[in-house]
């Protein structure tokens, strides 16, 4: 049974700490430029609209749909706690980002230290998102 009282302080408190990663990981890529050798054609205007609708996305997908699924399946998981979301968030890592993210490398010509800026962010964002996730259900 879904704890809602628990899937809603799991929400705010991985959304918040979401949005504080995002933030400083925002501002961080702005004062890198790592794309100032692309042409302008070819990148997406940067701004309030960028980060509030990229924020919106990265809510639902690594925050609302793993709070959701973790609710359902915590008491299956093996191990528990921060333990239990850092070895959910490496593990979706592996199999889902690196990949991808190698095959994209290899058909398009993106600067390498972006693309490995971008992975290094993922890592970390959800390694943040799903220990606050895996930490609170064990409260």
């Amino acid at each position: 049974m879904i704890s809602f009282q628990l899937l809603l302080t799991t929400l705010f408190w991985a959304g918040l700490a979401l949005l504080l990663f995002e933030i400083v990981w925002y501002k961080l890529e702005t004062k890198l430029s790592l794309l100032k050798n692309m042409p302008a054609e070819l990148l997406e205007e940067t701004g309030l609209g960028y980060f509030i609708s990229k924020y919106i996305m990265q809510l639902a997908f690594l925050v609302a749909v793993p709070s959701v699924a973790y609710s359902w399946f915590y008491v299956l998981i093996p191990f528990y706690g921060v333990r239990a979301g850092v070895g959910m968030a490496v593990f979706i890592f592996v199999l889902g980002l690196v990949p991808f993210s190698v095959s994209v490398l290899m058909r398009i010509k993106l600067p390498l230290a972006f693309v490995l800026f971008q992975m290094a962010g993922h890592l970390i964002r959800t390694i943040i998102v799903y220990g606050i996730i895996a930490y609170i259900y064990i409260l």
